[in-house]
């Protein structure tokens, strides 16, 4: 809600209308008073209306200096959040893929017991069954038992 405050800047009184407080409008006058005394004070031919104007160009530096800073802030945040968006999307499928890989390699344990349930009574490694399996499948004969790969 605006409210009407009066302040005194170099002599001279303003009414300013303001959805600041009093406090805080009369802190500013008083910071405006400092720096106007102590622009004015070193330079005699200066006026308050010049050392106004020069006060009120610092400010306008200061401003677009911080709104310049205050972009290449927002930029870099939208960077970090973009980069941290594709980082959590790589994670989340490297997730799926471990669950899909744990899946699969409980998959193939099964079918190694399995296997090893119905194979010979002697000593059977997964390699053995394989290796058979595909020799089998690429035309070769079958050797007879598991057991017999690998053993000379």
């Amino acid at each position: 809600m605006k409210q009407e405050v009066t302040v005194k800047i170099f002599n001279r009184e303003y009414r300013l209308l303001t959805d600041e407080t009093k406090e805080y409008t009369a802190e500013l006058a008083a910071a405006l008073n400092r720096r106007l005394e102590e622009m004015i004070s070193g330079k005699s031919t200066l006026s308050a209306q010049d050392g106004a104007a020069l006060i009120a160009l610092e400010a306008c530096d200061d401003l677009y200096k911080t709104r310049t800073t205050l972009e290449n802030i927002r930029s870099q945040i939208t960077a970090y959040f973009d980069e941290a968006t594709k980082a959590k999307a790589r994670a989340e499928a490297a997730e799926k893929e471990n669950a899909a890989l744990k899946e699969r390699i409980e998959q193939l344990q099964k079918e190694v017991r399995l296997r090893k349930s119905f194979a010979p009574e002697e000593e059977v490694n997964a390699k053995d069954m394989i290796a058979k399996d595909i020799k089998e499948a690429l035309g070769g004969a079958p050797t007879g038992g598991y057991g017999s790969f690998g053993k000379k």
